[in-house]
């Protein structure tokens, strides 16, 4: 027992979790392919092949494929892909210029973090899904409620983030900068900001999946049109393949975005990534 305790913290450093560790970028996307087409073969086998599972309610990938052609030969996708995208994109662009200077002065003014931090928090531990009668009783129907949804849903994950990493700065150092008479501005630019760079992406990333969900939720709820609409409409009428397609299209475009963020962090500030790899 003491010679299994003793090695617990070895764990991962051999075997598969030093080889994973040690792939390259390429050999990882390599091996989660892999992962994808065993996974997508199992459920072709279970649902389509031995019909283990009723395919009307959970199709199999090869109907799936069929549901995105037909969705793209009827228009059907291009159209409520475009609204989603734009109240997605109008959302999350109001979060990220509301909630990064929201979250430096909560990081940095005591009183603004006791006068916001509450708020902010409550209104973040509420549901989306919880606003949306509100937002189309305020909005109306159409993408006014779906922006405010997405902006609800992503702006509190930034704000918090960017506060925490404010918190973070070393006292030091400020101290350091004030004897040598840096400003604020230059105590901002020198040593908050470079501490607060992993949490505003983090926040970033957090920011990106919660948004689509809020983005989903709304249309899914109180909307005519965009991909919660596409997929309501396609599960009421039992076109299940498609409503499995316009899933699969939001996931692609959550992850994606995600990527996007990750490779903005890499360019923007590579030292952040040295430590995870």
């Amino acid at each position: 027992m003491s010679a299994f305790l003793a090695s617990g913290p070895n764990l991962g450093r051999t075997g598969i979790g030093a080889w994973l560790a040690g792939l390259s970028a390429r050999g990882k996307a390599l091996v989660l392919a892999g992962e994808v087409v065993v996974m997508l073969a199992l459920w072709q086998l279970i649902v389509g092949v031995l019909g283990w599972i009723n395919p009307v309610f959970f199709p199999p990938p090869s109907a799936i494929a069929q549901g995105f052609v037909e969705l793209v030969q009827s228009g059907a996708l291009a159209a409520n892909l475009g609204i989603s995208i734009q109240a997605w994109l109008t959302g999350f662009s109001i979060a990220v210029v509301v909630g990064i200077p929201v979250g430096l002065l909560m990081g940095s003014v005591l009183a603004v973090d006791r006068i916001v931090g509450p708020i902010a928090w409550t209104i973040y531990a509420t549901p989306a899904i919880a606003y949306q009668p509100l937002a189309k009783a305020w909005f109306g129907f159409g993408i006014g409620p779906v922006i405010f949804l997405v902006t609800i849903s992503a702006i509190f994950p930034i704000l918090l983030n960017v506060a925490a990493g404010m918190r973070t700065a070393n006292p030091s150092i400020i101290r350091a900068g004030r004897v040598y008479g840096a400003n604020r501005m230059q105590l901002y630019s020198s040593v908050y900001l470079p501490s607060t760079v992993p949490f505003l992406f983090a926040g970033l990333r957090q920011a990106v999946v919660l948004a689509t969900i809020g983005m989903v939720v709304a249309e899914l709820a109180g909307s005519s049109s965009g991909m919660g609409a596409l997929i309501i409409r396609a599960a009421n009428t039992y076109q299940t393949d498609q409503a499995f397609a316009a899933i699969a299209v939001v996931v692609v475009w959550s992850v994606g975005m995600t990527q996007v963020v990750t490779l903005v962090e890499r360019w923007v500030a590579p030292w952040t990534r040295k430590g995870r790899r």
